[in-house]
């Protein structure tokens, strides 16, 4: 039997820190006497569980692994997170999708005849788009905010 690698063990010990899964799915696990084999599948066992859509960045979705888009921000009573949702996301995927199409529309009516400059220039122009889903997070920071300077609470 092969031994468990050195980052299939951190690993472990990270969600051995949860006290559902040090109760329950690594309760009485050796983590010195794994094998590569039980180690992964330990891992899996443990992701499903710990990230099944409890709001923790990333979900396990039987073999997909989705990622969540979320920021961390001070509130009055201390931190907090907001997660874009999958329509947002997917609204912000669209809305980005038309703003490249028409960026790239510009350009091929500013060089007709120079594909190669085209997609250059597209490139430049063109805005990412991890900066929309940023900005889309920074809106819902500041509307999670307001909602909540108004309150009693």
């Amino acid at each position: 039997m092969e031994q468990a690698t050195d980052k299939q063990v951190i690993a472990l010990k990270r969600f051995a820190r949860n006290p559902e899964l040090s109760r329950g799915i690594l309760k009485g696990v050796q983590f010195d006497q794994l094998g590569k084999d039980e180690a992964s599948e330990l891992i899996k066992k443990c992701c499903g569980t710990q990230n099944n859509g409890n709001g923790n960045g990333s979900v396990l979705e039987g073999s997909n692994f989705l990622v969540r888009f979320g920021q961390n921000f001070k509130d009055g009573d201390g931190f907090k997170t907001v997660f874009l949702t999958s329509e947002e996301l997917e609204a912000v995927r669209n809305a980005h999708k038309e703003h490249c199409v028409e960026v790239l529309r510009e350009c091929e009516e500013d060089y007709p005849d120079d594909r190669e400059l085209q997609l250059v220039i597209f490139e430049k122009r063109a805005d990412k788009v991890f900066t929309w889903l940023q900005q889309a997070l920074d809106e819902k920071v500041r509307k999670t905010r307001g909602a909540n300077n108004g309150s009693q609470y």
